[in-house]
């Protein structure tokens, strides 16, 4: 009689900053399914308030980083010494449906075959014989949402329209539809990443379980590609994060696989909110970055041409060409990287 595989231990860890009532809330959706040689790792990113003394005060584990140098500082410094077979993110304003532990942890419970072949990280293709290094959970906005009215502040799609969350007793008599946020990320021809299947009604939502990368909102990475990879580039401070590492991933042949029964629910931007200045800035420079560090020349063209024309002709022009401007500066860096010069991959942008 055939074993059954034993199930990977897993670090989850989420990281804080100045939104204790929402880390609490992550952290009690997947406590329960912890098993003994699990561990849950809050990260409070130098909250400068009571944030800490209440994750504690609620019974979690804190590390507390004595300077706020973003999300990837925060997630390296949670997954440091880890021992644990796999590293599981979740963001501070997400909840985990019953079973996503165990979901998103399946196709990471063999042993991984050797990733890397030369002929794989020149070309930078992986294909379907890669073990797959991370997986990606089906992440649905929290509530139900309805199409929005003229006039009205609401998420935007091309795809989809406008979308407004409907009232909670309009939730309770099943009105309105649950939101897809993602089921993994993509790269478009301008270097810019988004969401697969963003604002898709969830019940339509049937996409492969292959993607290009993943949703640093909710995943796992084995913690062999995660230390062998050096962890989140540091230098962003937010945002791209997971799109570089899902670039890196496939450099080194590693691939990243869609897991749609691991389920979480997200408040989309609830902390920084996508319409703030410096949502719009970082997001345009590190596009740039990520995009020289990464893409073909035409790529990285066009996400400077993009930026550009946006930032020229549309309604957030300050944030958008500080970005560009913050970009150009960092520009030589990532070419020497590419080069084989030194990195300097850890080394946090001051300028925020």
């Amino acid at each position: 009689m055939t074993r059954p595989a034993r199930r990977p231990t897993a670090r989850v860890v989420i990281v804080n900053w100045r939104r204790p009532e929402l880390t609490i809330r992550a952290a009690r959706s997947i406590t329960q399914q912890l098993e003994s040689e699990d561990a849950l790792v809050v990260v409070d990113n130098a909250s400068g308030d009571d944030s800490a003394e209440r994750l504690r005060q609620a019974g979690l584990t804190v590390v507390q980083s004595s300077e706020n140098l973003g999300f990837g500082a925060g997630v390296n410094l949670g997954a440091r010494g880890m021992i644990e077979d796999v590293l599981v993110l979740l963001n501070n304003d997400a909840a985990a449906e019953p079973g996503f532990l165990e979901a998103i942890l399946a196709p990471l419970s063999t042993p991984p075959t050797t990733p890397i072949s030369s002929a794989q990280r020149d070309s930078a293709r992986a294909t379907s014989d890669c073990a797959p290094a991370a997986a990606t959970a089906r992440i649905l906005l929290a509530g139900r949402w309805a199409p929005a009215a003229p006039g009205q502040q609401a998420l935007l799609s091309p795809g989809t329209g406008r979308w407004v969350r409907v009232s909670d007793e309009a939730a309770a008599r099943g009105e309105g539809e649950v939101l897809v946020n993602s089921t993994g990320n993509l790269v478009d021809a301008s270097g810019n990443g988004y969401d697969r299947d963003w604002l898709v009604p969830a019940e339509q939502e049937h996409s492969p379980s292959e993607v290009f990368g993943l949703c640093g909102g909710a995943c796992a990475i084995r913690r062999e590609a995660w230390q062998a990879l050096g962890g989140f580039r540091e230098d962003l401070f937010m945002y791209y994060e997971d799109t570089d590492l899902s670039w890196r991933l496939r450099e080194h042949g590693w691939r990243v696989v869609y897991v749609r029964e691991a389920v979480v629910r997200h408040e989309h931007a609830s902390s920084s909110g996508t319409g703030s200045p410096m949502f719009i800035r970082v997001n345009a420079r590190n596009r740039i970055l990520v995009a020289a560090a990464h893409s073909p020349a035409r790529v990285v063209v066009q996400a400077l041409a993009r930026t550009l024309v946006r930032g020229l002709r549309g309604p957030r022009r300050g944030p958008v060409m500080t970005g560009l401007a913050q970009a150009l500066a960092g520009l030589p860096g990532e070419l020497r990287r590419r080069s084989g010069g030194p990195s300097g991959r850890t080394k946090p942008l001051r300028r925020r």
